[in-house]
């Protein structure tokens, strides 16, 4: 994809996409994550948001941003969340849900300015993607965008990347035992 007249064959240094990584045990990655995704598909630029657990039968407010904003496309590539009590895939299955949602962002690389590859740190952390695999895609980036979230994110991925949050928990209602509310969490 072209961006302000620079076609991929000519991508350098100067051009390249920035990496930005939301990582930590506190809330708010994917949030940070969607609100710059937001941003970028208001200011024009073409947006796709890939993610590693969520599932297309959670009924998420998230999912509706994309039918708000039509150049922004959203993949919910994921078998929920591994190893978790509420987990009902295999292991197996949520190995190929990861591989499937890394095979979609390669593809979507050429076709977007930003890219958001949700819990894809976790994938890694979780054993389903190897490390390497996300360091050669954020290789082949030329200048899209990308934007990273999940919990231990590693030095190498630290090390590769522009911008680095680690947003730390302090306090969560769910520590009391309060559930996920409809419009703050999902």
């Amino acid at each position: 994809m072209a961006e302000k007249g620079i076609h991929r064959a000519e991508v350098t240094r100067e051009n390249t996409g920035l990496i930005y990584i939301f990582t930590g045990e506190g809330k708010g990655k994917t949030s940070a994550a969607l609100w710059t995704a937001m941003r970028a598909a208001l200011s024009g630029k073409k947006v796709a948001i890939v993610h590693w657990y969520k599932e297309a039968r959670w009924p998420t407010n998230d999912q509706k941003i994309k039918d708000l904003l039509p150049n922004l496309q959203d993949y919910l590539m994921g078998q929920g969340f591994y190893k978790l009590r509420t987990d009902h895939a295999s292991e197996d299955e949520h190995h190929r849900a990861a591989k499937s949602a890394l095979a979609k962002a390669l593809d979507l690389l050429p076709e977007v300015d930003v890219l958001v590859l949700d819990e894809i740190i976790n994938a890694v952390s979780d054993g389903l993607l190897d490390e390497s695999e996300v360091l050669n895609m954020l290789a082949k980036r030329g200048p899209t965008h990308l934007i990273l979230t999940g919990r231990g994110a590693s030095d190498t991925l630290i090390n590769q990347a522009d911008l680095v949050t680690e947003m730390r928990q302090i306090k969560h209602p769910f520590d009391k035992g309060q559930k996920a509310i409809n419009g703050l969490d999902y």
